[in-house]
């Protein structure tokens, strides 16, 4: 029996098929990206993240994301499951979000023998993490291993998945209520740049920078400190290109110390709260 992949579009895979050739087929359930006055649209499908950035940059009020219906999960499990694939979905951190839920109660809509053909991962991170557990499991499944076998492994391999962020600004954090408009104002005045960490599920502050060369200097030194072992380096951005990441770590280390770089743009849904700008590492 054959497996496929399905992500949401909160791990922003789209856009990044090409960087990752994965050999299983992945199939990507798009969330809901509303901005005031607008209506709604599907993530990466009827908006695509330049225009999203562009929305963005003119709205007065932070655009709100919504998690996928459990229909919309059920319809691409089933339509799966009809043409004999066992499934494993790689769902964005249940704790920032409730489409891992959604999806749980799309799987309960199937007779107990289709459920036991669905796998559900909360992969407990966000973006270009997810990414990189999929792209983990696609090694898995060239080496034969069953659906069942790859999401016990992934299971344990999400346990060492970080994410660090160094945000430009906390503009939309003040505008999504995350912290107070007194916060956001002080914060302006000062320069602050947070350096954030995602970790199984949870966001928390590691430092916070008054300037962003400063923030810069340290994401680049926990690069250089975790390198050793480590062939691949995966960024994650919110720039308009990534040559402009390039330039931002220039002076600090030079990319060709890695066998290979991996540029995850952050879509819709983590680019809401994250801003433009912000720039960041998936260690694992």
């Amino acid at each position: 029996m054959s497996i496929s992949f399905v992500v949401d579009s909160a791990s922003d895979y789209l856009g990044q098929q090409e960087s990752l050739n994965l050999r299983t087929p992945i199939h990507v359930v798009p969330l809901n990206v509303n901005f005031e006055g607008e209506g709604t649209y599907l993530d990466g499908v009827t908006i695509t993240h330049e225009d999203f950035y562009d929305k963005m940059r003119g709205s007065k009020s932070l655009p709100k994301t919504s998690q996928p219906s459990p229909k919309r999960f059920f319809d691409t499990f089933q339509k799966l499951i009809s043409e004999g694939h066992t499934v494993i979905y790689f769902a964005i951190a249940g704790k920032l979000s409730g489409t891992y839920q959604s999806a749980n109660v799309a799987k309960e809509m199937f007779p107990e023998g289709d459920q036991k053909r669905l796998f559900l991962i909360d992969t407990e991170t966000v973006s270009a993490g997810v990414l990189y557990l999929v792209d983990y499991a696609d090694q898995l499944a060239e080496k034969g291993l069953s659906s069942e076998e790859i999401f016990h492994q992934v299971e344990k391999r999400k346990k060492d998945v970080t994410g660090i962020i160094l945000l430009e600004t906390l503009e939309n954090l003040k505008k999504g209520g995350r912290i107070s408009a007194l916060q956001g104002r002080i914060a302006g005045i000062l320069n602050i740049k947070p350096l954030l960490k995602i970790k199984e599920g949870t966001v928390d502050t590691l430092e916070n920078f008054r300037g962003k060369k400063k923030g810069v200097r340290k994401l680049a030194e926990m690069i250089q400190e975790w390198k050793g072992d480590h062939e691949e380096l995966i960024i994650v951005h919110s720039y308009p290109s990534k040559h402009i990441v390039v330039e931002t770590f220039k002076e600090q280390f030079s990319m060709d110390t890695f066998k290979k770089t991996r540029f995850i743009k952050l879509g819709s849904v983590i680019g809401t709260y994250a801003s433009e700008n912000a720039i960041g590492v998936i260690k694992y």
